[in-house]
Order: C-alpha cells, then structure tokens, then sequence
C-alpha cells in the first residue's frame, strides 16, 4: 500500500535521528539539527563560493547562515515531532508486545525467545545458567473462595516481589496461568538458590485483603544448565521435576 511505502521511507530516512530524539526530546533535537544544517550550508556555500570567485564574501556568509536558521526549524520540528511520537508508539507496541498485561512480567514467547538466546550463546561460548518454575499453592482454592480480584491481586503482587528482588539481567515471565518462570544467566544453582530464597522471604511478607487476610505462597522448582540436557524443553522438564518434589514434600519451598 502506498502509504505503508511513505510511511517506511520516513522511518529509515529519520533512523539515525531517533537516538537524539530520545535523549535530547523535540525542541533540543531541532535545535542541533538546524545547527548542523547551518554547518553544512556554510561548508557548500564556502566550497562553491571560493571555487567560483577564489574568495569567501562576507554576504554569502550572511546568507548561508541564515536560510537555514529560517527554513530549518520550520521543516524539521513537525517531522521531528510525527518522528517522536512514532518512535514512542512503536517502544510502546514493543512492551506490549513482550509483557504479560496482568503482571506486567514478560510473556511466555518473549521469555522462549530470551531463553533460546541464551542456551544457544552457552553452547558457542560455553558457561552456565540456571531456570526455575515458580507455581503458587493452592491458586484455585484462592479463586473459588475469595474470587477471582483477590486472586489477580496475588498475582501481581507475587510477581511485583519477583521482579524486584532479581537482578536487572536475569528474566521473569508468566508461564501460563500462575506458573512463572525464572532464567538466571551466567548463574550456577547456588547463586540462583540465594536469589530465590530472598524472593521466597518477600513473597512472605505479601498480604492479600479479602474477606480475610490472604498470604500467597509458592513453590519453586529450580534447575541448572547441563551440557547434557541441551534443549530449553529438557531443561524445562527437569526444573518442572523440582517443582514437583517442592509440591510433594509440603510445598512453599524452593527445590
């Protein structure tokens, strides 16, 4: 479609401009795109100028100078302008696109594709990572008994504690349902543990206000890389397993 075509060609014309956009805003990016268009129109004019005449006249100077002050802002600042609040929509499309509405953690296919990423860099580089599987006890007696706004509670809060007690590299995502998921690059099983153990201790201090109070607990069933269970599925199951045992043997732990 034709204004799909317009739409791309202004994109990638405008593409090296959009990290001032969003470093510097509207006013201030216009302001050093006119500066720079000042640059170049006394560069041409002085190359023309002197090739022509063997000198530089102080009105060709003058008018170098200001045509661009003149023309510049007014062209620049609302292409700049559609170019800011495009950029914006598409950095918002993308977090849309990647998270989990309810919780705001990431989705499953963002946490598949992240997860691929990094089994594949451990593989070419060698190294180590660790997944676990949080899963909440009881969520369905939560949900029959006190309703399904104490149960979207629990869960936002459960992964609020989540994603404030993991480091800034390591993913959490929603899993599906209320099972979440951990991926902890470049972090054996020990260091994995003590992240979640912190996790578990915040979780416990969660409360839900219902009819009555509500304290969420989870289990987590943890799992480290292995050159030997190479596919993210592998690892997956095994880290299920954990979880497993963490259920069997009376739940709100980490295995």
């Amino acid at each position: 479609m034709p204004e799909i075509s317009v739409i791309q060609a202004f994109r990638e014309s405008k593409m090296a401009i959009r990290p001032l956009l969003r470093r510097f805003g509207v006013i201030k990016t216009t302001i050093v795109v006119t500066v720079m268009a000042v640059v170049l129109s006394v560069a041409v004019t002085a190359s023309v100028n002197f090739a022509l005449n063997g000198s530089f006249s102080g009105t060709a100077f003058l008018l170098s100078v200001i045509t661009p002050v003149l023309i510049a802002p007014l062209f620049e600042y609302r292409s700049l302008f559609l170019l800011d609040q495009l950029d914006k929509t598409e950095q918002q499309l993308r977090i849309l696109s990647i998270t989990d509405d309810l919780t705001g953690a990431y989705n499953r296919r963002h946490f598949f594709e992240l997860a691929n990423n990094e089994i594949t860099r451990i593989e070419r580089y060698a190294g180590i990572c660790s997944i676990a599987i949080l899963d909440f006890d009881n969520f369905k007696m939560v949900n029959d008994t006190y309703g399904h706004i104490a149960g979207d509670q629990a869960l936002q809060q459960v992964s609020k504690a989540c994603m404030e007690n993991i480091r800034e590299n390591d993913v959490f995502a929603r899993y599906g349902g209320d099972e979440f998921v951990f991926l902890f690059p470049q972090t054996d099983e020990t260091r994995a543990r003590e992240c979640l153990d912190r996790v578990m201790s915040k979780i416990s201090e969660i409360t839900i206000r219902a009819d009555v109070e509500i304290h969420p607990k989870v289990s987590i069933g943890l799992y480290m890389f292995s050159p030997k269970v190479n596919t993210l599925d592998n690892i997956l199951q095994n880290a299920d397993l954990a979880l497993y045992k963490a259920k069997q043997t009376g739940g709100n732990r980490v295995v």
